[in-house]
């Protein structure tokens, strides 16, 4: 159970990449907000099941999906609108 939980962990944590990503380059214009807005959405359905369950490894591992999906998607809409700023100044 330890190695699923593990793995279900390290797919939750990998959409940080994408955030790391845009922040080096810093620009979020070819990262999909409705792609992360359905991610995010997936796993805030997933952990209010897992609360409904009382099941401890599905609430361990969609809350960190769901905080780390908020935050990448956090992080792209904030480049996002540097991204219209810098556009609208060409």
């Amino acid at each position: 159970m330890g190695l699923v939980i593990g793995y279900g962990v390290a797919g939750a944590l990998s959409v940080l990449l994408e955030a790391r990503k845009m922040l080096a380059r810093g620009s979020s214009g070819d990262v999909s907000r409705g792609f992360l807005g359905a991610y995010v959405g997936g796993y805030a359905i997933w952990l209010l099941y897992g609360v409904s369950l009382r099941n401890a490894p599905i609430i361990l591992v969609d809350s960190v999906g769901l905080a780390c999906g908020v935050a990448t998607l956090a992080v792209a809409l904030r480049l996002r609108g540097g991204d219209r700023l810098a556009a609208s100044a060409e």
